[in-house]
């Protein structure tokens, strides 16, 4: 069986990698960008939800108005669901112990 080499440099290489990798971040970037706002909107929408929960329905899921305000105080490119979730877990973990 034959095989058929072409020359290729390790330099070619790198530069090919570095400009795929570069071209792949450009379109990672891009795309977190487009997709921030409709997942903005969706976090918002459940926190919405959460924050018209009485005080008793709060407390039954773990959390407390002050946790909602403390949520909505997030910075916009963070999951507000994600810190309540952690908010959650601790107390959960603190009762236990």
């Amino acid at each position: 069986m034959a095989t058929i080499e072409f020359p290729h440099s390790a330099a070619a290489g790198r530069k090919e990698s570095r400009a795929v990798h570069c071209l792949l971040a450009l379109l990672h970037g891009s795309a977190a960008a487009v997709l921030w706002l409709p997942r903005f909107w969706v976090q918002r929408r459940q926190l919405a939800v959460l924050a018209s929960m009485s005080t008793r329905e709060l407390l039954d899921i773990g959390l407390n108005t002050c946790d909602i305000a403390n949520a909505l105080a997030q910075r916009n490119d963070q999951d507000p669901t994600v810190y309540l979730a952690n908010v959650v877990r601790e107390r959960r973990l603190r009762r236990q112990a």
